[in-house]
């Protein structure tokens, strides 16, 4: 039978770990791959430091080492072995890794990155937390960014034919499904080359949010963005801890940081997401970018050469055991009330 999330693990944490006499203090590490400027950092990282501080009466504390510990590949393999106690990892930088995560990133998905990332993390704790994929280290929550635009440097994309043959610079992960789906060439690089690959040529445009626009410094060499309803696609990422590191806390302590995970680690980024999506939003509504609002012809095309990652996702979902449709249908009913803020 399923258990809310924090039950589960707070369980498991009684059984595996001694209790502790008198709570210590800890300082945990947490190694970013993005800028301190970047939404995940200075508006959800920093803040959930805070909190944690806060809960623990000072007890526990985050510090957000300098610099990353290795590249963005390399994060989850540095949580797992201890090189760090916490980090995030992008789903998409792992190819075949985390096939489950895909429900919530697929095109047409969402609007908001607060919607898609509580529904992402509600679906995922109920349905698919079982299929263990973050398995040697502890989860801590999953997030969804907001939706996938086209960023592109020259050539202006408002039609499927505008892709073919178009580079772009993806993730991996559903991004780049899409690209191939619509005839584009897709680049798997991480987020922070992106400003090197388009000044240099080296790609013709980006699938990213709004927010790196900013983040990145892109606003500079964009001159054209084309926007989906519901996005074009997103990512999703996974905040994870070393499962040494949590046990090293009281039981206390443990609590406490497991309240400040899950469902509220979703809300927090998501928030966060869409702070920085909005300031993207303005650049691309100013006359510096050529804004390109996909129509419904342009919309079907892509609906129609991409409708079969449903399909293969339920087949997934089917080999681990999960009953992928009802995942899917709570999924989309929880994104719909969550933007209709009932």
């Amino acid at each position: 039978m399923y258990k809310p999330f924090a039950a589960a693990l707070i369980a498991g944490a009684t059984l595996a770990a001694p209790l502790a006499v008198h709570a210590k203090n800890v300082q945990l590490t947490v190694s970013s791959w993005l800028p301190p400027t970047h939404a995940v950092v200075a508006d959800f990282l920093v803040p959930w430091g805070e909190e944690i501080k806060k809960a623990t009466d000072g007890r526990v504390t985050l510090r957000i080492l300098p610099k990353p510990v290795t590249n963005p590949a390399g994060h989850f393999d540095a949580v797992r072995d201890g090189l760090v106690d916490i980090t995030f990892v992008s789903h998409a930088y792992y190819p075949g890794r985390f096939e489950l995560t895909k429900f919530a990133v697929m095109p047409f998905s969402g609007d908001t990155a607060t919607s898609r990332s509580i529904a992402t993390w509600d679906t995922y704790e109920k349905y698919l937390l079982k299929a263990d994929e973050h398995k040697g280290v502890r989860l801590l929550g999953i997030y969804a960014h907001g939706p996938g635009i086209v960023f592109t440097t020259s050539k202006p994309v408002d039609s499927i034919d505008d892709f073919q043959g178009l580079k772009v610079r993806v993730g991996g992960g559903m991004a780049a499904d899409v690209a191939k789906a619509v005839g584009a060439n897709p680049i798997a690089k991480p987020a922070p080359e992106s400003y090197e690959l388009l000044s240099m040529g080296v790609v013709d445009g980006v699938f990213f949010p709004a927010e790196s626009l900013v983040s990145f410094k892109l606003d500079a060499i964009i001159k054209n963005a084309t926007v989906f309803p519901g996005g074009l696609y997103s990512d999703t990422h996974a905040v994870i801890m070393n499962p040494d590191a949590f046990d090293k806390l009281s039981k206390e302590d443990q609590q406490a940081l497991l309240k400040l995970s899950g469902r509220h680690l979703a809300e927090l980024a998501g928030k966060a997401w869409d702070k920085h999506d909005a300031e993207g939003q303005k650049i691309m509504h100013s006359d510096q970018i050529n804004l390109i609002k996909a129509d419904e012809t342009f919309v079907n095309a892509v609906r129609e050469r991409t409708k079969g990652f449903e399909q293969t996702w339920l087949k997934a979902a089917a080999d681990k055991g999960i009953d992928g449709q009802a995942a899917l249908d709570s999924f989309h009913a929880e994104i719909k009330k969550l933007d209709a803020g009932t």
